[in-house]
């Protein structure tokens, strides 16, 4: 099934990962915000300037009831409360009395003055009927502060008592049902909005608005982008509509058009909560929100959404108290109360977290929103299994709520159960196909249905025909020696099969694994029962060290039933590809010093912060190796049976503190000092000098990949003599410089001063002989001994540097081919090995490996690396396919053999070797032959 892209221009694809957000409590913000029309000076079509109106009025004299109304709308619209306060305050005749308590309530409500605000207005309303848009006003507010039984019962005296009830009364009533869980009752109320529009008699662009919001609730939502459209090109000053419309683009996973919508309000109201709010999810949320708390300290929203940044940054207890401040106000704020309860779920609280449903329950029975909040954020902690459980409840509360069925079909895919997940994804996608991550997850599957599936014994895998023929004969047999490596030392068995996916295309594998094209520097993600990757076509780094890394998040999140925190899992993960591989794992020995010495090191209980707070690849790579420093800290210092019973505390239900005084009998801040003590050994040990003007190197895939030397290759740029003049004084101050050694190397081989350039490069060498970066002392070594022809000291730089550097496949295929012709197959064998771990795609990689089973007299292996040259060698298909039939014909493969040069006669049939080949098979296989002569 192909899935159009249904949301240009109306929805473009956002690049961030989707907050967690609900409608209803942008709603809750926003609804009751609307402003009375303003006035204008005498030039046609210019605002009313709030400098000459405050010019104006400064003036000692009596304004009039309807120059104060004016006044304090304008004032209003421009986020001058307290000033509108006072204007509204002025009127006094009883012909302005209702519209001057509206604005007065509006201007309390945006300073959280609540209850001064409903007193403003309440005092109005005797019979609601009578004064339908100040009960309306009074119902927003009761609703905005966890009354929304009044609400209801006012609204529903509003529209029995008239025969056509304001727009805005009938949306507002909805959306009391629908929070209140009459669902039916609540699409009654949309529906006549939208009946009052389509009938010809809405012309207000608040009450278009408002309409417009009606058709969002009733997904109807391209009717309502073109009805918040008009009722902006009504009035541009509509704060309303535009942050609601924003609301909707956000939604939709659409930042670009949704900042756009907040930016044009907060240039009308630079103090306008809902768009600050709105901002605050896309982009700066502190700044955003530390300015709406400045407006309004008591804004539900604002306080719903820095807590949720709280808890998504892992300060949990900051969180919380953000979160009960919006409950203070709004007893009823399902986003508040949802986001609580998933804390206590993902805390195995479960007393708390009954009790925080019995209190969603207690005004809005079984609240689909309320289980759906709490699924996406499982699903979003890895909990997939529970998240499903809950989206579950959510839909069989209301089957229609199909950010449910994103949420369950996401996290049914994550946990392997493609076939239903994909069922969910689909209903989500027909009724709102204007959602972009439903409509990505759906094009990967797509894509999943043209590629192949391949079987071993614990795994399954999904990759391109053009993997399956290239990458799978060797990630085949590194999938099993990894299952019984790991379930050996484990102790452990997975759930069978893993689920292997390996996408071609870096925005699927994202999509595939967040449901968003972007996905920052991540190379592979493990869900506990599925591994996605990118192909290694697309990388430049050991994809086998990849696959590895994630295949130990398999055991450690299975073992822990997903409830091991990210630094424990990484740390891990990361710790056992050293112990894979000696060539394998992080060295970041500069980096540690500068850590050290500029005071970066996190504590233990705080290293998921490096995680969430990382502002760049070089801090999430750092992230990942302290993560791993303490590790192997544990493993060296307690051994590797207290790092398994570790892993066993985290899948009970335990504080972590807890669990680091069963395991090592000490607090957690005694667990932290013995590690820093150990650091500073480790520290004392590396003895590099770090100059502070030398920045850390950086690489992609969170420490996958090669690191380049920022410093090194800036020093590209500067002038020979200055940069050796400054580079000699820094070795004079400091011998252990390292960079300044390098540079001074790299410099020098330039110039071909190659004696003092080796002495340099020795001696960066020396102080930092496992150094990975790029480009590194071993590697310029080589280049210099290349350029001086001496081939032996060449090669001898090259294997120095690949027993620190995984990912470079060259170097390892110029040592394979060297020992190769020197017949020594074990070497020859390693670096071969070496090469295919970092970029199999390359032939000469598999001529060569041919060329190694052939002297080895391993005919099957000859085989696999000719089947993959027919693929691979697009320059001579007649000879490959020529040489994987001779070694068919080797291995005895006689079907295969013929069969295969045939197909290179159609194409050559003179080919006088292939001839030969196919008279072999014929004959040992005592088959008539087919004759082909030469033209």
């Amino acid at each position: 099934m192909n899935y159009p892209d249904v949301s240009r221009p109306f929805l473009s694809e956002r690049t961030a990962v989707r907050r967690a957000v609900h409608r209803s409590a942008a709603i809750a913000g926003l609804c009751m915000l609307s402003v009375l029309p303003v006035s204008e000076v005498d030039i046609p079509g210019t605002p009313l300037s709030l400098s000459l109106l405050n010019a104006a009025w400064s003036q000692p004299v009596e304004l009039s009831a309807l120059d104060n109304l004016t006044r304090g709308n304008e004032l209003l619209l421009r986020g001058s409360y307290l000033g509108a306060i006072e204007a509204f305050n002025s009127v006094r005749e009883d012909a302005w009395r209702e519209q001057a308590a509206l604005g007065l309530s509006k201007a309390m409500a945006m300073t959280g003055q609540y209850d001064q605000a409903i007193a403003a207005v309440r005092a109005l309303v005797r019979d609601p009927a009578d004064t339908p848009l100040v009960a309306t006003q009074l119902a927003e507010l009761y609703r905005m502060t966890g009354r929304s039984a009044e609400a209801q019962e006012l609204l529903a005296e509003v529209v029995a008592g008239q025969m056509n009830p304001p727009v805005r009364t009938l949306v507002q009533y909805g959306l009391v049902l629908d929070l209140r869980g009459e669902l039916d009752a609540a699409a009654v109320q949309y529906t006549a909005a939208l009946a009052r529009y389509d009938s010809g008699l809405v012309f207000d662009s608040a009450d278009v608005g408002m309409v417009a919001l009606a058709a969002w609730q009733l997904d109807e939502f391209h009717d309502a982008n073109a009805l918040f459209a008009e009722a902006v090109r009504l009035d541009s000053n509509n704060l309303e509509a535009l942050t609601l419309w924003g609301d909707l683009f956000q939604e939709k996973f659409n930042d670009a058009d949704a900042e756009t919508n907040y930016n044009l309000a907060l240039t009308i109201n630079r103090r306008y909560t809902p768009a600050l709010t709105g901002m605050a999810r896309i982009s700066s949320p502190e700044r955003y929100l530390a300015m709406s708390l400045e407006v309004n300290s008591r804004d539900v929203a604002t306080l719903e959404t820095y807590g949720l940044l709280m808890v998504r940054n892992y300060q949990q207890d900051v969180g919380r108290d953000y979160l009960d401040r919006a409950l203070a106000v709004n007893p009823e704020s399902v986003t508040a109360l949802s986001s609580l309860a998933a804390l206590a779920a993902i805390n195995d609280d479960m007393p708390a977290f009954d009790a925080l449903l019995q209190r969603v329950n207690a005004f809005s029975p079984e609240s689909s929103d309320f289980f759906a909040s709490v699924a996406d954020y499982l699903g979003n902690n890895y909990r997939f299994t529970e998240a499903v459980a809950y989206a579950r409840r959510a839909i069989a509360r209301d089957p229609n709520n199909w950010h449910a069925h994103t949420v369950l079909g996401g996290n049914l895919v994550r946990l392997g159960e493609e076939l239903e997940g994909k069922q969910h994804l689909e209903m989500a996608f027909d009724n709102d196909p204007f959602n972009v991550m439903t409509s990505n997850m759906l094009q990967v599957f797509d894509v999943l249905e043209g590629y192949a599936t391949l079987e071993t014994e614990h795994f399954r895998a999904n990759m391109s025909h053009r993997d399956a023929q290239v990458l799978w004969p060797y990630m085949a047999p590194l999938l099993e020696e990894s299952w019984a490596t790991l379930v050996e030392k484990y102790q452990f068995e997975p759930e069978v099969p893993v689920l292997i996916q390996v996408f071609e295309r870096t925005e699927d594998f994202a999509v595939r694994s967040v449901g968003l094209p972007d996905i920052g520097p991540l190379v592979g993600i493990c869900f506990g029962k599925v591994v996605t990757l990118i192909s290694p076509d697309t990388l430049s780094a050991n994809w086998q060290e990849i696959l590895w890394h994630e295949l130990v998040h398999v055991f450690t999140l299975q073992m822990t039933q997903n409830r091991m925190p990210r630094w424990l899992s990484e740390g891990i993960s990361t710790w056992e590809e050293r112990q894979a591989r000696p060539e394998w794992g992080r060295r970041l020995g500069l980096e540690l010093v500068r850590a050290v010495e500029q005071g970066q090191l996190l504590p233990v209980s705080n290293l998921n912060e490096g995680f969430t707070g990382a502002n760049s690849n070089a801090d999430l790579s750092f992230a990942y190796f302290q993560s791993y420093l303490v590790v192997e800290y544990i493993a060296e210092q307690y051994g590797f049976e207290k790092l398994h019973e570790l892993i066993l505390e985290y899948a009970h239900i335990r504080d972590e503190s807890e669990m680091f005084a069963n395991v090592f009998e000490m607090d957690m801040v005694s667990f932290d000092n013995g590690f820093r003590d150990w650091i500073q050994q480790r520290v004392d040990q590396i003895n590099v000098y770090v100059h502070v003007e030398d920045s850390d190197d950086e690489g992609a895939g969170h420490g996958h990949g090669v690191r380049e030397n920022n410093s090194a290759v800036l020093a590209e740029l500067y002038n020979n003599e200055s940069l050796k003049q400054h580079m000699r004084g820094r070795v004079e101050q400091q011998p252990r410089d390292f960079q300044a050694h390098l540079q001074l190397g790299i410099v020098l081989f330039r110039e071909a001063a190659y004696d003092e350039a080796i002495f340099h490069l020795q001696t960066a060498q020396g102080i930092l002989p496992d150094y990975s970066g790029y480009p590194s002392p071993s590697l310029v070594l080589s280049q210099i001994y290349e350029a001086q022809g001496n081939n032996e000291a060449m090669m001898e730089q090259l294997a120095v540097m690949l027993q620190n550097q995984q990912h470079d496949y060259a170097s390892a295929l110029k040592l394979a081919e060297a020992a190769l012709e020197a017949g020594d197959t074990g070497q020859a064998d390693y670096y071969l090995s070496r090469a295919l771990a970092v970029d199999p795609y390359q032939p000469q990689i598999h001529r060569s490996g041919a060329q190694l089973a052939q002297q080895l007299g391993d005919t099957g292996r000859a085989v696999q690396e000719f089947e993959v040259l027919v693929m691979l060698d697009q320059s001579d298909p007649v000879d490959a396919r020529t040489n994987l039939a001779g070694a068919y014909l080797d291995n005895q493969q006689l079907d295969q053999a013929r069969l295969t040069v045939l197909r290179a006669l159609e194409t050559a049939p003179g080919y006088q070797r292939a001839q030969d080949i196919l008279l072999r098979a014929v004959e040992r296989s005592g088959q008539p032959s087919e004759v082909i002569t030469q033209p």
